[in-house]
């Protein structure tokens, strides 16, 4: 079975848009819905494939990742599971911005 390119990414970053959502919820705070509304617009750019969606959903995956490793130094065991989404995350776009690159270089020749 094959995936679609982004298929994980989308899928995870539409966990981290309900799971700000939940937090908005529980907390009231509205950081926490602009997060989650934020995550389910780059979920949906991701997966209808916008460079641009793309590239934010890569720094912001970033970040999250090392904001969840500084909580795991810190003991927080719960944020191995937000490392290990933000690290699938990075895996899969930078997955797919390697093939998209080799596909551009095979379709231009070279020019001397």
């Amino acid at each position: 079975m094959r995936l679609k390119p982004l298929m994980i990414s989308t899928l995870l970053l539409t966990i981290y848009g309900l799971m700000f959502m939940a937090y908005y919820y529980r907390t009231g705070s509205e950081v926490y819905l602009a997060f989650s509304l934020f995550a389910l617009a780059l979920a949906y750019g991701t997966g209808k494939g916008n460079r641009t969606a793309v590239k934010i959903a890569l720094v912001f995956a970033g970040l999250e990742f090392l904001m969840a490793l500084f909580y795991l130094i810190s003991g927080a065991l719960l944020y191995a599971v937000d490392a290990a989404m933000s690290f699938f995350i990075i895996h899969d776009v930078m997955g797919y911005i390697g093939k998209v690159y080799q596909e551009e270089k095979e379709e231009t020749p070279e020019q001397l």
